[in-house]
């Protein structure tokens, strides 16, 4: 439990405290599916946003499953630069007519 701590203290050292946390086999399993969740779903999402929305996304998608999360943000990024907006709400409005 201290390398994990070890990982987020700022005044150590760490990528070392990561690299030495990859000798457990549980660690890499866990971080291994998380990553491969994050491409897999995120890297998902922004494709078919752009293609619902006409937005270009390779770069956003290319770099979700590089590095992850910077990947989104670029995602956002470029729709505000293109005009296109943060992802909208997309919850129905509910008509009381229909019943």
């Amino acid at each position: 439990m201290a390398e994990f701590n070890d990982v987020f203290n700022p005044t150590g050292d760490p990528q070392a405290a990561m690299i030495g946390m990859m000798k457990y086999p549980n660690f890499v399993t866990e971080e291994w599916s998380h990553v491969l969740t994050w491409d897999l779903f995120v890297g998902r999402w922004i494709w078919l946003d752009g293609l619902k929305r006409g937005i270009f996304t390779p770069h956003s998608v290319l770099l979700t499953n590089l590095i992850g999360p910077p990947g989104l943000l670029l995602h956002w990024a470029t729709c505000l630069v293109t005009g296109k907006g943060i992802v909208p709400n997309e919850v129905p409005d509910i008509d009381d007519d229909d019943e």
